[in-house]
């Protein structure tokens, strides 16, 4: 059972708009021609992740467009999970 799919932000080409962005052009991966950033829902939001243009899906079988929620979970160490999918991942911003 494939418990993928193509992902609602993106639309799985990886890429999202950053038409609205600010300070996009000192954002790792802005494409200037094309105006876009690597897509933050299907695994750009992974720290040292890339976006694979597919998702989990929710209960319904539909693939999510993630709402994370944070939680610390450490001195420097921050938990963020799904509240539709449980997707989850950690962020260290190590001070």
């Amino acid at each position: 059972m494939n418990n993928k799919g193509t992902c609602p932000a993106c639309l799985g080409v990886k890429r999202r708009d950053a038409h609205t962005v600010a300070y996009k052009h000192v954002m790792a991966g802005y494409d200037q021609i094309s105006d876009t950033l690597p897509c933050i829902n299907c695994g750009g939001q992974y720290m040292y992740g890339s976006p694979t243009g597919e998702v989990s899906l929710r209960p319904d079988g539909t693939p999510c467009l993630h709402e994370y929620h944070g939680a610390t979970v450490g001195r420097c160490l921050t938990r963020y999970t799904c509240a539709h999918c449980r997707d989850r991942y950690e962020i260290d911003s190590g001070d």
